[in-house]
């Protein structure tokens, strides 16, 4: 029998209701918590099948909807909508929901893993909480915000929020989006994600994907690029914390491998002792929908069961 999803809420200190969704092993003591933090512009629940997968191999999987995605954005004012300083409060919703997970399963590992913009959410995560983590993947990912140069980005959006507010839908990441498309064919416009037809399909009929992210939001995000990436951050992260890189060598995110050779770099400047990489021939940014993801899910169970 597969593993079920239970969905549930957390009730955030400042009244937000953020969807959470647990996947659990039918039978046996847990290995280990494994926490997603999902990307931009999706949802927790596209990681069903990956997390029925780890369930089944003895793992708890948790993942929740950030503030403007999925089931959360009905409470913090829609899709895309975050609030203020929306970022700095997905990753205080990370870390409490993490806490009440353990709470739930005394004395289990917990692994964080991030997805593209839940990577560097992870790495912030990383950052600031690094101790309470026993591993960190990150999927799809990049050292910084590719196409968005930091200065530019960040005058373009503190102009759109001081002309129409911080709630106000911006043309940000659908440019973002579209510059990744660039490569290919245009049948969707969102063929960057995977080699897969059928994944990219689903993603395009999912009305809780593909939505913009309001001025607010967008600027957060450009700002914590420049966070998780200071130095003086990147020496918070314990040297001890086993990281794991998954990426696609042909996703335009990376720009072929040059944004995470640079986050590597900044890794092993930093002194990280267990770190490793692995870039999967042909396949774009979302690896675990891609047409080989049953090999990355052999590899990232395969990592887990050697560090847990």
């Amino acid at each position: 029998m597969q593993p079920a999803v239970q969905q549930d809420f957390h009730q955030a200190a400042d009244g937000v209701r953020v969807a959470v969704y647990t996947w659990r092993p039918e039978s046996g003591r847990p290995r280990a918590l494994v926490q997603i933090a999902h990307g931009a512009a999706e949802h927790a629940r596209r990681y069903d099948r990956f997390a029925r997968f780890l369930a089944g191999h003895g793992y708890v999987v948790i993942a929740s909807d950030h503030r403007g995605h999925g089931a959360t954005a009905a409470s913090t004012g829609g899709p895309g909508v975050a609030g203020d300083d929306g970022w700095r409060a997905i990753v205080t919703d990370l870390k409490h929901i993490g806490d009440r997970a353990g709470a739930g399963h005394p004395g289990l590992p917990l692994v964080l893993l991030g997805h593209s913009m839940g990577s560097m959410l992870a790495r912030d995560y990383a950052q600031e909480y690094g101790a309470d983590l026993a591993g960190l993947i990150l999927s799809g990912t990049f050292r910084s915000l590719p196409g968005a140069e930091t200065e530019t980005s960040v005058a373009a959006l503190e102009t759109e929020i001081a002309e129409r507010g911080r709630a106000a839908r911006s043309g940000f990441l659908p440019h973002l989006f579209s510059s990744f498309n660039d490569p290919y064919e245009p049948r969707t416009g969102f063929e960057w994600l995977s080699r897969d037809t059928a994944e990219v399909d689903r993603y395009v009929a999912d009305e809780h994907c593909g939505f913009p992210f309001s001025a607010g939001l967008a600027l957060d995000w450009v700002r914590a690029v420049r966070k998780v990436n200071d130095p003086r951050n990147l020496a918070r992260v314990p040297l001890g914390l086993p990281v794991h890189i998954a990426v696609g060598d042909q996703d335009p995110c990376n720009q072929r491998l040059t944004h995470v050779a640079e986050l590597l770099e900044d890794f092993r400047y930093a002194g990280l002792r267990d770190l490793t990489w692995r870039a999967y021939p042909g396949a774009r940014h979302e690896i675990l929908n891609e047409t080989n993801r049953d090999e990355v899910q052999r590899d990232l169970l395969a990592w887990l069961d050697e560090r847990v």
